[in-house]
């Protein structure tokens, strides 16, 4: 099980490298929420979301012997910029495989920094099979978008990052894809005060985390749905459904049209450009979705790469 000793290591290893990225009070959401409400801005870390955390923190952690083999990675974006540009910082080779339904401008972002693409079908299913391939082949090493400890410990730096900045913080609400991001945070903020609220937000039509905690079992969706291409993971994994078991107190989720709507205030009230699978929990917040607090909640931000098409459609 990830502990806080893993994440205050992490955090350690990430010091040179990750931004501590701000939080910032809400006014347009706290008069909303009936609360005040506060934003980690994870869409202002290097490479544009929380993941450069996690990526960091695996390659730099890798044997001599595993960085010369070259790593590989399967995403729908962030996480393939975040690989991209731990591995350049690094010197490692990186090798990426990206679904064809990605977002075009992640993928130009990974590019940018040198990481070589392998396109493939737009299931979990279709990168997952494509990378094994790609292992066996040529023996790169995994980095794994979600269901790794080191990776998870890494994303659970912002969450230390949290309690430093607002320790009166009543409650803590992440963005859930493959729910790395939250098994992180929910370890760094639970050891710090197990009071605090942990609570997950996903899209109604990639709401797999949400059922299996329900369900008291990890469940497997054929096809998410939902314009939070971040999102989109099928199921948990093995790993970070066991903490969310342990630690998280909540999933709640919003509509499509709800993040949109969010993604709109924020660019237009908070002067933040968020993308949709990182404008969830604020989404959330805005909407009572997560309960009713007296005191401060945070909203985790996770990233910032909208397509500029998407963004100037909302106005």
């Amino acid at each position: 099980m990830l502990t806080l000793a893993d994440v205050q290591a992490a955090q350690h290893r990430l010091r040179s490298v990750a931004k501590v990225t701000p939080l910032i009070y809400a006014d347009s959401l706290s008069q909303s929420a009936g609360h005040p409400v506060y934003l980690k801005a994870e869409n202002l870390q290097l490479g544009g979301a929380f993941k450069l955390r996690g990526a960091y923190n695996k390659i730099s952690s890798l044997a001599d012997d595993e960085r010369r083999r070259g790593v590989i990675a399967h995403s729908s974006g962030n996480h393939a910029i975040a690989v991209a540009y731990a591995c350049k910082l690094l010197g490692v080779r990186a090798v990426i495989v990206i679904p064809d339904n990605a977002v075009e401008t992640k993928v130009k972002i990974t590019l940018s920094y040198s990481a070589e693409v392998v396109r493939c079908g737009p299931m979990l299913n279709d990168r997952e099979d494509t990378t094994r391939q790609l292992q066996e082949q040529h023996g790169y090493v995994l980095v794994h978008p979600f269901n790794d400890p080191q990776i998870m410990a890494g994303q659970g730096t912002a969450g230390l990052e949290i309690m430093d900045a607002l320790p009166e913080v009543q409650a803590v609400l992440t963005p859930v894809g493959g729910g790395g991001l939250i098994s992180g945070v929910a370890v760094a903020v639970k050891s710090r005060n197990p009071a605090v609220k942990v609570i997950g937000v996903e899209p109604q039509g990639a709401n797999d985390a949400y059922r299996s905690l329900r369900e008291g079992t990890l469940v497997t969706l054929e096809h998410p749905d939902t314009i939070a291409d971040g999102l989109r993971s099928q199921h948990l994994g093995a790993l970070t459904y066991q903490v969310i078991k342990r630690y998280v107190d909540d999933i709640v989720l919003v509509s499509d049209e709800e993040i949109l709507d969010t993604v709109r205030i924020l660019a237009e009230n908070e002067k933040l450009v968020v993308e949709p699978s990182g404008a969830v929990a604020a989404a959330a917040l805005r909407l009572r979705r997560a309960g009713s607090f007296t005191g401060p909640a945070v909203a985790l931000l996770s990233g910032g790469n909208i397509e500029p098409a998407l963004l100037k459609s909302l106005f």
